[in-house]
């Protein structure tokens, strides 16, 4: 019995291949058991074959390749886009020019403690130390490594922002008239007060604070930002729309500067305005990109959005794949909407709590979180230099911070927006404008600043992630080389499955019933035989 069944297995493997060398869809299958092919021809054929095969795996393999590691392609859209469809962008102001002199005449007040600290035995009781103290965390590192003095006073537990906002300038000093699609109104209704390293700035056409943090993850001490409300039932919320392209339909803002308030010794010899243009959702970081505006000059900035926007298709993929990421899929700890500034903001921050043990006072914190006093500042400065050259060879490693930074994994939002500018700008003769208008006695108290930020054109092309290489098309690829190198095509690769499994259980049944019935046959006829010997 055993004898049998291995010789039925062994004519149903040699029937079915036969069968389907005989009628297979795939090129040169048929070669390879035909009787009048000499042996060398088959194994020719099988030769041809195999390299055949062996070809189109290794295309097929690349395809994958480029599939699963470059699926995303980014092509500019099919249609342009018009200014009027976006947001016009939030602009915000840092003047250089931190206190009024009145309030506080920093390089008077510097000097004297130089004075009582190297004749008063290293030591001064005067009242200002702690507003100097206040004011020292907005200058610049040419200020602290000249001017380390402050650092080492006595601290105390002094209200940083509260002290800077009592000293601030005047918003409405600062500010004066602005025009926003030829409608004059007065700038500090509008442009609100927001804080940032550089102290407080002002800020057009920003989302409301409950929009842009996660109210909930903040502490109550102060706010980052003035909420924008309306002052007429017609008046839109921030932000604004664009109205369209040109300079009648841009910002146009009017700044002035006492003169005897601009302070050198803090800020250094640039002295006038540090401008910001940036997405109405993203949190300023003056510091890390702006624009120097100077005293007495007219400024034209011309806008030309560089949108990005990403395709359905492109988003069924991950982030991995696609490089950035919805608002939905990165939480942040501050923040209720996720862009790449955003997320880099608050990266900055958790690091400089890790490393320093506080934050800076301009940060997002919680309840629990310090604020660093001024002794911190060199530890604050160098945590910026951590986190944006984690790759610098010659910086001591420290493995848990390198692990953080790398959990930051800051990619840019799916939907961003940025600005290319051009610039202009011409000198304000100010005193000839105030000679003609009979007022002599004013040129020589203020600076005067224009600024106009406008659209350079209507429409725009917009830039859009999309799928290079969906499932879809790898398929079709793939497909398409098994055909040129082999001819399968998916009936092939199904006929393949059917000889596989169902065929050679129907030749088994046909083979066995085949060699039973000739086994009764020759029963059959021995039969009589054996009888008649008998």
């Amino acid at each position: 019995m055993p004898t049998f069944r291995r010789r039925l297995g062994r004519s149903v493997r040699v029937e079915v291949f036969r069968e389907y060398c005989a009628n297979s869809s795939i090129h040169g299958v048929r070669y390879f058991d035909r009787d009048e092919r000499t042996t060398c021809e088959r194994f020719w054929w099988l030769v041809v074959f195999l390299l055949s095969m062996l070809g189109c795996c290794v295309m097929i393999y690349k395809t994958y390749v480029k599939w699963n590691q470059a699926p995303i392609i980014v092509t500019f859209s099919e249609k342009t886009t018009p200014v009027w469809d976006i947001h016009f962008p939030a602009i915000t102001i840092c003047p250089e020019t931190k206190v009024h002199t009145k309030t506080l005449n920093f390089t008077a007040e510097m000097n004297a403690l130089l004075e009582d600290y190297n004749y008063i035995n290293g030591t001064s009781d005067r009242e200002s130390i702690d507003q100097l103290k206040a004011v020292a965390q907005l200058c610049n590192t040419l200020f602290h490594s000249k001017y380390n003095l402050l650092q080492y006073l006595n601290e105390t537990d002094e209200d940083v922002v509260g002290m800077l906002k009592n000293m601030s300038l005047s918003r409405h000093g600062t500010l004066g008239l602005c025009q926003y699609c030829n409608q004059y109104t007065i700038c500090g209704e509008h442009l609100k007060e927001t804080l940032t390293e550089e102290g407080f700035c002002y800020t057009f056409n920003m989302m409301p604070e409950e929009d842009i943090f996660r109210k909930s993850s903040l502490h109550a001490d102060y706010t980052y930002t003035e909420s924008w409300f309306s002052f007429s039932e017609n008046e839109t919320l921030a932000p604004l729309y664009a109205r369209g392209a040109g300079l009648h339909a841009g910002l146009t803002l009017f700044l002035r500067q006492i003169k005897e308030d601009v302070d050198y010794m803090c800020t250094g010899f640039s002295q006038g305005y540090k401008l910001m243009i940036h997405d109405p959702g993203e949190y300023p970081q003056v510091s890390m990109r702006n624009m120097r505006i100077p005293f007495g000059h007219e400024i034209s900035i011309a806008l030309k959005p560089q949108m990005m926007i990403t395709s359905q298709s492109a988003a069924d993929f991950s982030w991995e794949k696609r490089q950035c990421f919805f608002n939905h899929e990165r939480y942040l700890r501050y923040f209720n909407i996720y862009n790449q500034e955003n997320c880099e903001l608050e990266c900055l921050t958790n690091v400089t709590q890790a490393i320093c043990g506080c934050v800076r006072f301009s940060m997002p914190r919680s309840n629990d979180t310090k604020v660093c006093p001024l002794s911190m500042f060199h530890c604050m400065s160098d945590v910026k230099w951590i986190v944006y050259d984690i790759d610098d060879p010659e910086r001591p490693v420290n493995e848990e911070i390198t692990a953080m930074v790398d959990r930051c994994n800051c990619l840019p939002a799916c939907s961003s927006i940025s600005y290319d500018v051009e610039t202009t700008q011409t000198t304000l003769d100010l005193e000839k404008f105030l000679r003609v208008n009979h007022e002599y006695d004013r040129s020589d108290k203020f600076y005067i600043t224009t600024i106009a930020i406008y659209f350079k054109e209507s429409y725009f092309i917009t830039s859009k992630r999309s799928e290079l290489y969906g499932w879809v098309d790898f398929l079709a690829n793939c497909g398409g080389l098994l055909g040129l190198f082999m001819g399968v095509s998916i009936l092939s690769l199904l006929e393949l499955c059917y000889y596989i499994t169902i065929r050679p259980f129907s030749v088994r049944s046909k083979i066995a019933s085949i060699e039973k019935r000739d086994t009764n046959e020759v029963q059959n006829v021995m039969l009589p035989v054996i009888t008649k010997r008998e």
